[in-house]
Parts: C-alpha cells; sequence; structure tokens
C-alpha cells in the first residue's frame, strides 16, 4: 500500500487542531477505537506506554482517533482516557469521517503514514501492535 493520506484536520480532546498535511516529515501512526470495544480495551494501554517512550524530539507522531460516530455514548470518551490515565493524544473523529476516509471496517485499526504522506499500512486487531512498529523502524534514523 503506498497511497496519499486522506487530507484530514481533527480536533483533540483539549480542543488543538491536527492536520494530516502539517505532519509531512514525521513518521505517523494513528490508531482507531471506540470506548465500548474490549480489544481496544486491551490495545491503547500498550499504544500509551510506546507514546510515552518516545523522546520529545522523535520523528514519530502517534495519535489516537475515538470514531464517535460508532460511540454508543460519546460523553464516555473522557471519562475513558481518564480511567486508563492515557497520555497519548486523543484525536475526536467527526462522526465517522476519517475512519471512512481510510476504508477502515473495524476497531481497534492502525493506520501508518510516511514521512511523505502516504499511507503505508492500515492493522487490524489481529496484527500485534510490535509488527507494525518494527514496520515503522525503516523511516526513522
Amino acid at each position: 500500500m503506498n497511497q496519499p493520506a486522506p487530507d484530514l484536520c481533527l480536533k483533540t480532546l483539549t480542543g488543538e487542531t491536527v492536520c494530516l498535511r502539517h505532519l509531512h516529515g514525521c513518521t505517523v501512526i494513528l490508531s482507531f477505537w471506540v470506548t465500548w470495544c474490549p480489544s481496544c480495551q486491551e490495545d491503547l494501554p500498550a499504544k500509551d506506554r510506546f507514546y510515552r517512550a518516545l523522546p520529545p524530539e522523535s520523528p514519530l507522531r502517534v495519535y489516537s482517533v475515538n470514531v464517535t460516530g460508532r460511540e454508543a455514548e460519546p460523553g464516555k470518551v473522557e471519562p475513558f482516557v481518564r480511567q486508563y490515565g492515557l497520555a497519548l493524544p486523543v484525536l475526536v473523529d467527526k462522526g465517522r469521517s476519517a475512519y471512512d476516509a481510510f476504508g477502515l471496517t473495524s476497531v481497534p485499526s492502525t493506520v501508518l503514514i510516511d514521512p511523505r504522506g502516504n499511507v503505508r499500512g492500515i492493522y487490524d486487531e489481529t496484527v500485534p501492535f510490535m509488527d507494525v512498529v518494527a514496520k515503522v523502524g525503516k523511516w526513522l534514523d
């Protein structure tokens, strides 16, 4: 897979805007999730630990993306993040716009974007996160 990532801008839970086009030059991992998903509840803490281990100057950007359009109760997102103590930045999908733009069909799903802004992989819950991290290594010096 090597296609341009959709030109998306999403808000964080704290109100900042993150646009994929502003992340060119960085490798980006997007992790799509919802609060009610047991696999997401296992997946996010592992990705959070990975995020916390990154040095501040890392050319790798890691974001979680809550798929609001698949949430039974969107008001549970912030309490969920607090409950799990996540430091991983949370982007809020507008309904399912980002989820659909990447052609995703399940959660959790992980999207890998190279420094040129191209989607290099889309992975569902059957692919261990460390396998995704191994693929990231080739774009980091």
